[in-house]
């Protein structure tokens, strides 16, 4: 489940999923929904892998979005789907399947500066993960 949040000058979302791998592939459906109008859905034509660490689940978070936002705004890569796996001592590997950015196409919403720590949170509440996320714009 994603949720788009008002924000005064940035912009966010709350994801929920049942397991910290899929709170990390539902925050890349989130992070999309945020930069395209109509993100690019289906099997992608590409594949990327990454690998990522941080001392906190709150850490790995933003690291991960801020990967994302790096794939998109920097290489031209725009991740469709995501097999992740967050392990023990907060490590990550995930595999990327994507398409070519093409602005006009997926209606680009403009850039991404960042995700932030502001008002970041990952909570376990009623049997299942939950995380709100803000992006600098």
């Amino acid at each position: 489940m994603i949720r788009m949040l008002d924000h005064t000058a940035d912009v966010g979302f709350e994801v929920e999923a049942p397991s910290v791998d899929g709170l990390f592939e539902e925050a890349l459906r989130g992070l999309l929904l945020v930069m395209f109008d109509a993100p690019p859905e289906g099997d992608g034509e590409e594949e990327r892998e990454v690998r990522l660490s941080a001392p906190d689940l709150e850490t790995l978070l933003v690291r991960w979005l801020n990967e994302l936002i790096f794939l998109v705004q920097g290489e031209g890569f725009v991740p469709v789907s995501a097999e992740v796996r967050v392990e023990e001592g907060y490590s990550l590997l995930a595999r990327l399947r994507g398409v070519p950015l093409d602005v006009g196409k997926y209606g680009w919403q403009g850039e991404i500066k960042g995700a932030t720590f502001h008002g970041l949170e990952v909570v376990h509440r009623n049997g299942s993960l939950h995380a709100r996320v803000i992006l600098d714009v």
